[in-house]
């Protein structure tokens, strides 16, 4: 099916919910978490500087999608036309525009260093394999929002299960072996000639003016990226209140217990001068009898007051906490 061709498209106004653990049909691999992106790196050409860029807009849409994705478990209700436009963006742009300068990349790269020749020749079939993955499952979501199929949820959660997943190992392979080595071993000469050929246009989502079809896209990814921030602003808070306390709490516990300490052996001693009578300082059997019934006193005494320091600091340490995820499992629920 023609990307260009328009679906049903849904006018909801786009919800960016939590996203929570589940079970899936397709199980996400391992490596399904943020690539360490390369921005930033030493003297990096300009196209380099493009790719990671490109890299961290994928990266959102990717999480974006398996956000969507888990709504197609049971019990939610998916967004098949969010969805869609996540899936048609990344077959329209990425696919179309990114991978192929990354290809002159790495074939510049080739003529460079003969070792890397493997690593470059899996990207290079990944590059394939990422569009026949985002066709096929662009198709299955077209058929649905267009009306010409009913939703089939455990496919089209295993397609985008599936697409993520791919998604992340390529991007991590090239992020990790790839782009440092064409940033190392390619020579000035050769960006030139790689930026010569490369192909850009105005991206259509996070260039510099949103195309129409992507708007609804645009307005819950700026969504989505504010409730991040600022659930990651809360948590950075919390994490530091709770820092506080805790230490507060034990540092109040250990200077009650000293005082304790230093209270019962204050306590010893007197009872010791008392017990200690005239009579029995000429006895040498029941002086060490005075001093140990004292000792064994003040020391069960003592024990009693530490452990009721000990249940009131456990009880002040995890109240806080408690009522903090507490608090947060209402926010994400009502995310």
């Amino acid at each position: 099916m023609p990307l260009q061709k328009k679906a049903a498209r849904d006018t909801r106004k786009p919800v960016a919910g939590k996203r929570r653990k589940s079970a899936t049909i397709a199980a996400r691999p391992p490596s399904l978490h943020r690539p360490v992106l390369a921005s930033g790196r030493s003297g990096a050409p300009e196209i380099m500087v493009t790719l990671d860029n490109e890299h961290r807009y994928i990266a959102s849409l990717l999480e974006a999608l398996a956000e969507q994705a888990d709504n197609l478990l049971p019990g939610r209700s998916p967004d098949y036309g969010m969805i869609h436009d996540i899936v048609h963006y990344m077959a329209s742009y990425p696919d179309q525009y990114h991978h192929p300068r990354e290809d002159l990349v790495f074939d510049r790269l080739l003529e460079r260093d003969a070792e890397s020749r493997d690593v470059v020749e899996q990207l290079l079939e990944g590059h394939r394999e990422v569009s026949r993955l985002s066709r096929e499952l662009l198709d299955e979501l077209s058929r649905v929002t267009s009306g010409d199929h009913p939703a089939d949820k455990q496919k089209i959660k295993f397609l985008c299960d599936r697409y993520i997943g791919y998604n992340w190992d390529h991007m991590n392979m090239e992020e990790g072996k790839l782009f440092p080595r064409a940033t190392a071993k390619l020579r000035q000469d050769d960006w030139f000639a790689v930026n010569a050929e490369a192909r850009y246009v105005d991206d259509p989502l996070f260039g510099t003016r949103v195309r129409k079809e992507y708007q609804r896209l645009s307005g819950y990814l700026s969504q989505r990226a504010e409730r991040i921030a600022e659930d990651v602003a809360i948590a950075e808070l919390f994490g530091i209140e709770a820092l506080i306390e805790t230490v507060a709490v034990l540092s109040s516990a250990v200077g009650e217990i000293q005082d304790v300490v230093d209270a019962r052996l204050r306590q010893s001693f007197s009872a010791l001068r008392r017990r200690v009578s005239a009579e029995e300082r000429g006895n040498l059997l029941g002086r060490p009898r005075a001093i140990g019934a004292t000792i064994v006193e003040q020391a069960r005494s003592g024990a009693a007051d530490i452990g009721e320091i000990a249940k009131r600091t456990r009880r002040e340490l995890s109240e806080p906490f408690a009522t903090r995820l507490k608090y947060l499992r209402k926010m994400f629920r009502e995310a």
